[in-house]
């Protein structure tokens, strides 16, 4: 076979040297190499190339020199390594309960269970980024954990999927002996035809595309989530809470809904269930009076309680037996309602006007909440307002860890995608709190909580780790805080 030629003007132990997107270059007698790239010129219509940096020099005896400048880019590289911390730190030093509660139910397989957690927490991220999320992090070095890929993540998940009786140990473990426990729940759209929980059901959008119900309990002392249950899109709600109140070993439980729930059939059902309830009623519902606000002589037999610092007018009703319609007016919440109502007039005037107003003025400041409980009607008042902390749950769920549907083609797989996103609802809703106790809540949201602690990172130089430079703004809010992480 003949030795085929070189075309080049170049000798081969030069050329032997160049690679894709790499040029040689003759100076003075000597070779080098350089790199380049090539670019359209919308001009001329063809392709222009770009020289780029020199990579070193070539010799017929040596072959290719690194340049110095090249090699100690390349040493730095792999010396140092910068990875986030702040975030991994928090979640061992603020989510201690959540971990231990892990380590009993899973055993050995807690570590990636909240490797998993952890990048979703931080990154809302879908399965498929989780390895490229987890090598960026410092907490496989705190939890002396391998690093995994895609296909071991998605095994993972359907472990945990297969192991409903772990699952629901994590979840009891947070349920406190004679704690009064609000239920509701919501749906989650899915794009599965193989996921038997995948049904057509009708929501408050509208929406009748495949969807899975979200069951959630919800502990009224501790404000968290502690128990979860997925159904069928076309199973009514109301049916599946007392089962799950068995499954739970609650009996102290509270279903708590909103406006849209409300219909006589899901009250008999509740009724027939044997449920404690408190639903709210719209306010163009015949069952309330409005004529004692219209002659201004509500408050005559009236009480009042007082609520954040302000006073609660009511009246309680029977309707029927164990039926009750307690009614709340809130004075201040009034004329918040009537001045942003007289706004709209302004800002809207195609859908709101002075006629219309008249209609309402009346109902402004209401709340009306039909209930069998026979407590005190401060305490009806409050469970109901309880509900506000659910629906800032479920915010947290949908928006903040973009979890309001799923791609998950395998039902094992989905039930340990839901288990993952019940652990980082719980770290949410632990640091709402923390940022509410602490008046914060004003001044930065979870999610900002999240993102300054992400910018709080160690580097790695030459095997040993040091801390990255972080904001001001970032020492600021872990100073308020009382975090340490530099320990």
């Amino acid at each position: 076979m003949k030795k085929k030629k070189n075309k080049s003007p170049h000798p081969d132990w030069a050329t032997k040297h160049r690679t894709s997107g790499t040029e040689l270059r003759l100076i003075r007698g000597n070779y080098y190499l350089y790199s380049y790239t090539t670019v359209y010129d919308k001009e001329k219509k063809c392709a222009r190339k770009i020289s780029g940096s020199f990579l070193g020099a070539i010799t017929e005896k040596k072959g290719f020199i690194q340049s110095s400048k090249r090699k100690l880019e390349k040493n730095l590289f792999s010396a140092v390594q910068c990875k986030e911390y702040g975030v991994a730190n928090l979640v061992s030093i603020r989510f201690k309960e959540y971990v231990r509660a892990l380590q009993k139910a899973f055993g050995n397989e807690w570590k990636e269970i909240l490797a998993i957690a952890y990048c979703r927490f931080t990154y809302r991220c879908p399965l498929k980024n989780i390895p490229f999320r987890l090598a960026s992090s410092f907490l496989p070095e705190l939890l002396e954990l391998e690093t995994f890929g895609n296909k071991q993540a998605s095994g993972i998940l359907n472990r945990i999927g297969s192991m409903p009786e772990q699952r629901l140990s994590y979840m009891k473990s947070f349920i406190k002996k004679g704690d009064y426990i609000l239920m509701d729940a919501t749906d989650i759209t899915s794009q599965s035809k193989l996921i038997s929980l995948a049904r057509k059901g009708y929501n408050s959008h509208m929406n009748f595309e495949s969807q899975f119900n979200l069951m959630y309990i919800y502990s009224a002392t501790t404000r968290m989530p502690v128990y979860y249950r997925l159904l069928p899109g076309n199973i009514r709600e109301v049916k599946a809470f007392k089962n799950s109140l068995l499954e739970a070993g609650l009996k102290k439980a509270i279903v708590v809904a909103d406006k849209g729930f409300y219909s006589a059939d899901n009250l008999a059902l509740l009724q027939n269930e044997k449920l404690n309830f408190v639903l709210p009623i719209r306010r163009d519902n015949v069952l309330i009076n409005y004529t004692p606000l219209i002659k201004n002589t509500f408050k005559e037999g009236a009480n009042y309680f007082d609520h954040i610092k302000r006073p609660i007018w009511y009246k309680k009703q029977k309707i029927e037996k164990n039926l009750f319609l307690c009614f709340f007016l809130d004075e201040q919440l009034r004329v918040r309602e009537e001045a942003d109502y007289l706004t709209r007039i302004k800002t809207h005037p195609e859908k709101y006007n002075l006629k219309e107003y008249h209609k309402r003025k009346n109902k402004f400041g209401t709340i009306a909440l039909l209930t069998n409980l026979e407590d005190k009607e401060r305490e009806i008042y409050e469970t109901y307002k309880s509900r506000m902390a659910i629906e800032i749950m479920f915010d947290g769920m949908k928006n903040v860890l973009e979890a309001d549907h799923t791609y998950m083609q395998n039902e094992q797989t989905l039930q340990g995608w839901m288990f993952i996103n019940h652990i980082t609802l719980q770290w949410y809703q632990h640091l709402y709190i923390e940022l509410k106790e602490k008046g914060l809540l004003k001044e930065i949201s979870v999610n900002d909580y999240i993102q300054h602690l992400t910018d709080v990172k160690k580097i790695k130089i030459n095997d040993k780790w040091y801390f990255n430079e972080y904001t001001n703004k970032t020492k600021l809010l872990l100073g308020k805080l009382k975090i340490n992480l530099e320990v």
